[in-house]
């Protein structure tokens, strides 16, 4: 059985003329999921994304320094805070598939307690749609990709097996384990889109380990080997190199089209639905330039919310240095998961050791450390993985970890790359306003204001930052490292355009429909109230599902 992405592109693909049902802004975990299911459901729908459609046979190469920069967005961006926002790599992506290209493919779930942030802790905003909610979409996501995971995850709400079983640790995980075990922290295979065997003509995972890099085997869940070809062959038309330029809004709040410029010519797509989904830069500084007489503030902007609550996760990797190789780089980079760490936990203290976790196994709910009652001093908490760097994002990583490093000390522990271990961290950032996308005066080759963006981790995320670099060097010491070096970081944006109920303070409502138009919705990471401590593609992917049968079920109307 030859692989669908061989099967489903180019020459295969329906073209649509005139006026279609849906027209999608980025083919990334959001847009792909929303063009299968909507085509599928039978509506004419027309994709347009920024960057070129690769072929995983002929532009994929397992080669860190060639795949540099081939699918990500490197359009200048200004920024601005005390908290360096990383931009390129790890961020957004540029292609058909988005940030998938490039993503680690680590399944996890956003937890109950992730949606009632604000309720359950006074800080930050809840979600205008529960757990519950969310919950089948989550299992329609997790059976179509047939994701890889532990027979019984020890943390969180109660769910079903995983499709497939789990991918095997490695000496580096276990060696990480071991520290964990001295720590007395549950741990487990983490939940991967990774096939543990073939499916629907891809390959299983061959441990190449360039999952972020472009997975050669086809055996990563990227979108451009999984949810496009089903929609091209359900119907659906990609346009890729279409770069959006604006979105028309009639008078009365109806979007009437999309503008963008493909192969040095402008096109105007007519859609009944218009869905943005690309990404949580370039949404709002869409909708802040296609402003009109009417909206003069910018389209879906009457609560001056776009562009505003910009949320980005702590990831601060720790890098232990063992006495023995510990080869880092081979198979997926994220095979060691360990939640014990997960949501806000009763009596946690920057400076005392927290007792055994209390979140049960199924209930996801605010559970405490054993080890006493009081107030925690922050809200939230964080997911632990084994992570992977190559070479040359190794020495600067470890450049930035210790910047008083050079000379003969640098070069010798950049010698020692085999030794190294690397302990990564998601830690959840509250959602703040004055975190945000703004226009600038200068505008790029289309004419569009390039963004600015402000981000500051608040007193909670320094606090926290504070217990994860603690937590992290007891762990590392007790695997037995002999030296601990931590760089500060952050990845995975999300916010600038949040789903609430009042009109007043969100953007979109609870389907996702913009409050001020009634034709618009817009469905990535954009929309999230809160970041939760886990990576984000899972809750965007089931968002997006969750769309498509809202829309598809005619309930829009």
């Amino acid at each position: 059985m030859s692989a669908l992405e061989t099967e489903f592109r180019g020459a295969q693909m329906k073209r649509h003329k005139g006026r279609v049902d849906a027209c999608i802004i980025g083919c990334g975990a959001a847009g792909s999921v929303l063009a299968k299911e909507l085509a599928e459901a039978g509506w004419r729908v027309v994709v347009l994304e920024a960057g070129p459609w690769l072929d995983t046979d002929r532009d994929l190469r397992q080669d860190e320094v060639e795949m540099l920069g081939k699918f990500d967005w490197d359009d200048r961006r200004w920024v601005d805070g005390n908290e360096p926002f990383a931009q390129g790599h790890i961020r957004d992506g540029r292609g058909v598939g988005g940030g998938t290209l490039h993503y680690g493919a680590v399944a996890l779930r956003l937890w109950p307690e992730d949606f009632e942030r604000f309720t359950r802790d006074g800080v930050g905003r809840d979600w205008p749609i529960s757990y519950d909610e969310l919950a089948p979409d989550y299992d329609r996501v997790e059976r179509e990709l047939r994701l890889s995971g532990p027979l019984e995850m020890p943390w969180g709400p109660r769910r079903d097996k995983y499709p497939q079983g789990p991918h095997p640790l490695t000496a580096r995980d276990m060696m990480i384990a071991s520290g964990m075990d001295r720590r007395g922290m549950a741990w487990t295979n983490t939940p991967l889109g990774i096939l543990q065997g073939g499916h629907e003509g891809r390959s299983p995972c061959m441990n190449y380990g360039y999952c972020q890099w472009g997975c050669k085997s086809r055996a990563k869940a990227s979108m451009h080997v999984t949810y496009v070809p089903k929609a091209v062959r359900a119907g659906a038309e990609i346009r890729d190199r279409a770069r959006v330029t604006s979105i028309e809004a009639g008078a009365d709040g109806r979007i009437e089209a999309v503008i963008c410029q493909r192969a040095g010519r402008e096109e105007r797509i007519e859609a009944s639905v218009v869905i943005l989904s690309a990404f949580c830069v370039e949404n709002p500084r869409l909708l802040l330039h296609s402003a009109t007489p009417a909206f003069p503030d910018g389209l879906a902007n009457s609560s001056g919310m776009v562009g505003r609550g910009i949320m980005a996760h702590i990831a601060d990797p720790m890098f232990g240095r063992f006495a023995e190789p510990v080869h880092m780089w081979s198979t997926s980079p994220g095979t060691l998961l360990s939640q014990h760490h997960y949501g806000t936990q009763a009596a946690r203290t920057n400076g005392g050791r927290n007792g055994s976790n209390g979140h049960n196994g199924g209930n996801g709910g605010n559970g405490g450390a054993t080890g006493g009652r009081g107030t925690p001093s922050f809200a939230g908490g964080w997911s632990w993985m084994t992570s992977v760097l190559f070479p040359g994002e190794f020495g600067g990583a470890l450049a930035k970890a210790a910047p008083s490093l050079w000379g003969e000390r640098l070069t010798t522990l950049l010698g020692q790359y085999p030794y190294f271990a690397i302990l990564g961290d998601e830690g959840e950032c509250l959602w703040y306003e004055d975190n945000r996308v703004e226009l600038t005066d200068e505008v790029d080759e289309f004419g569009i204001p390039r963004p600015k963006i402000t981000f500051n981790f608040g007193e909670n995320e320094r606090a926290m930052r504070d217990e994860i670099h603690l937590r992290g060097r007891e762990i590392l010491a007790a695997a037995g490292a002999h030296e601990i070096l931590i760089a500060n970081g952050n990845d995975h944006t999300m916010g600038g355009c949040v789903m609430g109920d009042d009109p007043a303070t969100s953007v979109v409502d609870r389907n996702l429909r913009a409050h001020d138009h009634d034709n618009l919705y817009i469905c990535d990471a954009s929309v999230f109230p809160s970041s939760g401590g886990a990576q984000p593609s899972q809750t965007i992917m089931a968002l997006a599902t969750r769309l498509a049968r809202h829309l598809a079920s005619g309930e829009a109307d």
